[in-house]
């Protein structure tokens, strides 16, 4: 072998060994870098830990220094042992009804019918409340309309609005008093929302009344037990907001 082929190998015997160690360099260099990138997580991760424990020990601290300060026997923590969610008291408005309207006998004349979880209608014959072609609430009505105010006020946080709304039959009215059956609806609607405000605490925002005279029907008026179902007072009880929500 020639002296100048020697000194070829031993240049490539030199660059490859160059070659290796620049790999071995590099491979060192990547390893220490995840070596720090690792321990900089494990610090951090320590850090967010001791955090947490100093944090949840000075909670402890500020518990224990105000139950200290309040009388014995009390503490911060609130009870909700007894109140009912709104949706649940809005159910049992309509459960208490149900079984009022049962126990009573009254389903000849009175019936409850839940409108999905916003709403209840109670609807209830006029002739419990009224005679014929008047709008005064007769006497043996008032106790059945007390016990109407006072499972209202029971449930009340649970109702946003009651709508009382007259109706009546097809057949005309033109007296001295009412001048239609307009008048007459809506002058019912209107003293039974007054006897309710006068016989319980229920807030006057929460009612209304309004009449619809003949055109809305719930039966056919050409027939004598068709019209007696159309002479009523119905009783649009709905949830409050939160329900729906």
């Amino acid at each position: 072998m020639s002296s100048k082929d020697r000194f070829k190998e031993e240049e490539d015997d030199d660059e490859e060994e160059a070659n290796w160690q620049d790999s071995y360099s590099d491979l060192m260099t990547d390893l220490l870098a995840i070596f720090v990138i690792l321990f900089a997580f494990a610090m951090m991760s320590q850090a967010i830990e001791t955090s947490r424990m100093r944090a949840e020990n000075n909670q402890k601290l500020i518990d224990v220094s105000i139950d200290a300060l309040l009388p014995e026997g009390e503490s911060m923590v609130s009870s909700n042992e007894g109140v009912l969610p709104e949706e649940e008291s809005f159910n049992n408005l309509y459960e208490h009804m149900k079984v009022y309207i049962e126990e009573e006998g009254l389903t000849n004349y009175l019936s409850v019918t839940k409108l999905g979880n916003q709403e209840i209608l109670l609807r209830v014959a006029a002739s419990v409340f009224f005679d014929s072609g008047q709008a005064n609430i007769h006497e043996k009505a008032e106790p059945l309309l007390e016990k109407i105010s006072e499972i209202l006020e029971k449930y009340e946080d649970s109702i946003q609005m009651v709508r009382i709304e007259g109706h009546t039959d097809n057949r005309p009215i033109n007296t001295r008093e009412f001048n239609s059956n307009w008048e007459l609806s809506t002058s019912r609607a209107v003293n039974v929302l007054r006897h309710l405000l006068h016989t319980s605490e229920l807030q006057p925002k929460k009612l209304s009344a309004v009449g619809y005279s003949e055109f809305h029907p719930i039966s056919d008026n050409s027939t004598s037990a068709g019209r007696a179902k159309n002479r009523r007072v119905d009783f649009f009880i709905e949830a409050a907001e939160a329900i729906g929500e």
